[in-house]
C-alpha cells in the first residue's frame, strides 16, 4: 500500500463533506421552488375562478337588464298608442284606459328589474298615471302630460341600455 502524503495545496477529504452539504442546501432550495410554485398556481387558480363567477354574474345581470328594458321600450311604444287613440282619434277601445293601467302596471314591474334611473323613471309614470290617468281622452292636457312622461321615461331606458356593456 502506497499512502500519500498530503500537502496544503491539494485538497482534503473535507471536500466531499462540503459538496454533499451544499447538495443538501441545494435540494432544500428546490423543495421551496415546487412548494412556492404550488402555492402560486392555487391563488392564481382560485382568483380566476373568482374573477369568472364575477364576470358571469355581471353578464347574465345584463341580460336580464337589457331583456326587461327593451320590454319596457315595447311597452312604453303600445302605451303612447293607447294615449294617442284616446285623446286624438277618440277611440274608446284602442284607447281603453284600463289597457293603459295594464300597461303602465307592466312597464312599473319590469323597472324594478332595470337600473335605479329606470325605476324611479316608471314610478315617476306610474305616478302620473294614477294622478290624471282617469281623464284620459277627456283632456288634452292629461294626454300631453302622459305623453311627455312617457317620452322621457324612454329616454332615460335608452340611456340605460348605452351605458350597459
Amino acid at each position: 500500500m502506497h499512502l500519500q502524503h498530503q500537502t496544503p495545496s491539494e485538497p482534503s477529504l473535507d471536500t466531499n463533506t462540503n459538496s454533499s452539504t451544499s447538495f443538501t442546501t441545494s435540494q432544500t432550495g428546490s423543495k421551496l421552488n415546487p412548494i412556492f410554485l404550488s402555492m402560486l398556481s392555487v391563488a392564481i387558480a382560485m382568483s380566476s375562478l373568482v374573477y369568472l363567477a364575477w364576470r358571469n354574474e355581471s353578464t347574465e345581470r345584463n341580460r336580464n337588464i337589457r331583456a326587461a328594458e327593451f320590454e319596457m321600450l315595447k311597452d312604453l311604444s303600445e302605451l303612447q298608442q293607447v294615449v294617442d287613440y284616446a285623446q286624438i282619434r277618440q277611440d274608446q277601445s284602442r284607447g281603453d284606459p284600463t289597457r293603459a293601467l295594464t300597461l303602465v302596471m307592466q312597464i312599473r314591474d319590469l323597472g324594478e328589474i332595470a337600473s335605479p334611473s329606470v325605476a324611479a323613471a316608471a314610478a315617476k309614470l306610474q305616478l302620473v298615471w294614477v294622478q290624471q290617468g282617469e281623464n284620459l281622452g277627456k283632456n288634452v292636457e292629461v294626454s300631453n302630460n302622459l305623453s311627455e312622461e312617457i317620452l322621457s321615461t324612454r329616454r332615460v331606458v335608452i340611456d340605460s341600455l348605452r351605458s350597459l356593456k
